[in-house]
């Protein structure tokens, strides 16, 4: 299996590559400052077969070795628990089939410009006409933990209006400690 990290440059890349390097999963870092539609578009035309997509502020753990089969979803979103929530979230790691990737190409053009390209296509009616997508209730690692960017989230939660779902001021007192 091979799983794409994408990174602005967080401080968890490094552990972010050896916590999916250590369960035996080949990582391809793209690390780079540029929009997520365009790491996305890279991703979606370099894989051929099933991989993993991965946020390089998501420390894994073990239930990545579980990956689920069904031979009817094509792609999977799993839970994290959110260091800025300080609670269970969804995103941070995807499992996508190769099935995926004719559908994913076609569209991406339309998601380049958006600023959740990968919520976007997920939304599609490919995926769910019929369902070929889901939600797995799966702790797939810890997001967020560490970062040296506080403000530049505060202020995409804030753009986003997702502001009350965080609790800031928690986790601020435990990075502290």
């Amino acid at each position: 299996m091979k799983a794409y990290v994408t990174s602005i440059g967080e401080p968890t890349t490094e552990l972010c590559l050896w916590s999916l390097e250590r369960h035996g999963i080949e990582t391809v870092l793209i690390q780079d400052k540029s929009s997520l539609a365009n790491k996305l578009s890279m991703i979606y035309e370099q894989a051929d077969d099933d991989f993993i997509r991965v946020d390089a502020d998501v420390i894994v753990n073990r239930n990545i070795r579980r990956l689920p089969e069904n031979k009817d979803i094509w792609w999977w979103q799993f839970h994290t628990y959110d260091w800025f929530k300080q609670d269970i979230a969804w995103g941070g790691v995807q499992y996508y089939k190769k099935e995926t990737l004719p559908i994913l190409r076609k569209h991406m053009g339309e998601a380049m410009h958006l600023e959740r390209p990968e919520s976007y296509l997920y939304r599609l009616k490919e995926f769910h006409d019929p369902r070929r997508c889901i939600g797995d209730p799966v702790i797939m690692g810890l997001n967020g933990y560490k970062q040296d960017d506080v403000a530049r989230v505060k202020y995409v939660k804030t753009r986003r209006k997702q502001l009350d779902n965080y609790d800031f001021e928690l986790s601020d007192r435990i990075s502290a400690l």
